[in-house]
C-alpha cells in the first residue's frame, strides 16, 4: 500500500472522526480487526462489538469537548501491495480551537475491495481516562 493511500485512508478517517460518526469510523475497519492499548489486547471477531466501541469513543471525544482532529503520519512503511504500517500523529482540538490532546497512534492497514481497513490499531499514547477526567472538571 502506497503512502498516498494511505493518506487518503486517513482523511476519511479524520473526516468520520470530525462527524463524530461511530458508524463512519467502523465502516474504516477490518473484521475480525483490533486494538492494543493500555488495558492491553482487544480483538473484534465481529461487526456489533467493534461498532459499539467506536460509537462510544465518539461519545467520548462529544463530552470531552472535541470540536476537530488532525493528523500527519510520522512514518509509513509499505508491506507489499496490500498492506502497510503507519504511524500517525494526531491533534484533538476543541471547539475553541485549543488542543484537547495530541498522541501518537500506530495502525497496521490491509487493503479489502472496500478500499483500506484498520486490521489493528495500536493506541500507544491516547490517554482517554485523561480525557474524560479533564471534561468533569
Amino acid at each position: 500500500m502506497t503512502r498516498l493511500q494511505a493518506e487518503a485512508f486517513f482523511c476519511a478517517y479524520r473526516d468520520a472522526f470530525n462527524r463524530l460518526d461511530g458508524d463512519a469510523v467502523a465502516d474504516l475497519w477490518h473484521v475480525p480487526g483490533g486494538i492494543a492499548d493500555a488495558r492491553g489486547l482487544t480483538w473484534w471477531d465481529d461487526g456489533a462489538a467493534m461498532r459499539a466501541n467506536h460509537r462510544a469513543l465518539c461519545e467520548v471525544y462529544r463530552t470531552s469537548g472535541f470540536g476537530r482532529t488532525a493528523f500527519s503520519i510520522l512514518h509509513h512503511e509499505a508491506l507489499g501491495e496490500a498492506h502497510a504500517f503507519v504511524n500517525v500523529q494526531w491533534v484533538l482540538h476543541r471547539d475553541d480551537g485549543s488542543v484537547l490532546q495530541a498522541f501518537g497512534t500506530g495502525y497496521q492497514l490491509v487493503q479489502t475491495a472496500q478500499g483500506p481497513k484498520v486490521l489493528l490499531c495500536t493506541a500507544y499514547e491516547e490517554d482517554l481516562d485523561r480525557m474524560r477526567n479533564d471534561a468533569a472538571a
